[in-house]
């Protein structure tokens, strides 16, 4: 049995419609009905009565309610006092974000960072999931922070949820290539109508992922055919070097390649997708170090990518 079954169960039990607590709970309506019946299986009995409108309890549901009530109360207190860790343990800050930003971005900040914060210990957790999983730490209090991606024109994170956000930095995902022997983009796309475009790509989980999207805004006339994915930013990196195919990759990551012409770009710089990094915290877990540690990152400039010169593109009909 899971926690979240029984926290499932008692958003039905408070709504009585389907539809309303699956929204509450941040999943689709069908993952929310196949958890609570999920639940059902492991109680072995039906809970809810599925034919009545709103849905009703069983009698069996009226009596496991009280039990659910207090099994979610005490996972919760026993987490708490199990919380209650020496002040050295709770000196350290915890964050959740992606792998590509654990990688290309978090290392650089939390270094610009120290000369203004007290704090030495990080914890950054790449392991929940999707948006949702993300989210979720945050209202459990799983992880201080959440550090993410946000397509200003498109998305808005937790746009259902209190939380709070501030802008660290601007990304260009940059659409990179292995040059041929002349200098020249293996893939230029837009020459490409005629070909198939073998495409790297960016495994993951999290719904705000904008190169999809460009993708089908600005390249709908081009066939992509997926050739490799992975949620690690230097494989794909590593696999564009060895020439298997175009990926969108943080220009962070690729501006020394770029510079030296190891790779060069599928497409013009005016193509390239900005996108913001933001950090994100659940006001309602106060704590003074973690206020303290918001002020500091409020009152920095926001980071900004500066392009680095390219060796010059060959364009030609390929």
């Amino acid at each position: 049995m899971e926690l979240k079954w029984l926290e499932d169960f008692l958003a039905l039990q408070s709504t009585r419609n389907f539809h309303t607590a699956a929204q509450q709970r941040n999943v689709s309506q069908p993952a929310f009905s196949r958890r609570i019946q999920s639940l059902e299986n492991w109680v072995q009995e039906a809970l809810f009565d599925r034919e009545s409108r709103p849905a009703k309890l069983t009698k069996a549901g009226e009596k496991f309610t009280p039990l659910a009530q207090e099994l979610v109360r005490l996972s919760y207190q026993v987490r708490q006092d199990i919380s209650q860790k020496p002040e050295g343990d709770r000196a350290k800050i915890r964050f959740a974000t992606l792998n590509t930003l654990a990688q290309s971005f978090m290392p650089t900040w939390l270094k610009q960072l120290q000369p203004f914060i007290a704090i030495d210990r990080f914890h950054v957790n790449t392991g929940f999931g999707d948006l949702v999983g993300y989210l979720d730490a945050l209202d459990k209090n799983d992880v201080d922070f959440f550090v993410c991606y946000e397509a200003p024109e498109t998305f808005f994170i937790g746009k259902d949820r209190v939380i709070s956000s501030l802008k660290l930095a601007e990304e260009a995902l940059v659409p990179v290539v292995k040059p041929q022997a002349d200098g020249s983009p293996t893939w230029w796309l837009p020459d490409c109508s005629n070909k198939t475009i073998p495409y790297l790509c960016t495994r993951t989980e999290i719904s705000i992922w904008p190169v999809r999207e460009h993708i089908k805004k600005n390249y709908a006339n081009l066939e992509f055919k997926t050739v490799y994915e992975s949620n690690i930013a230097t494989a794909l990196k590593s696999m564009v070097l060895e020439g298997f195919g175009v990926a969108w990759i943080p220009y962070t990551m690729v501006a020394d390649e770029l510079a030296s012409g190891e790779l060069v770009r599928a497409a013009a710089q005016e193509t390239d997708i900005i996108v913001d990094i933001k950090i994100y915290r659940n006001p309602k877990h106060h704590d003074i170090r973690l206020n303290e540690f918001w002020q500091v990152v409020g009152a920095q400039k926001v980071l900004q990518f500066n392009y680095k010169p390219q060796k010059d593109i060959v364009k030609t009909n390929v």
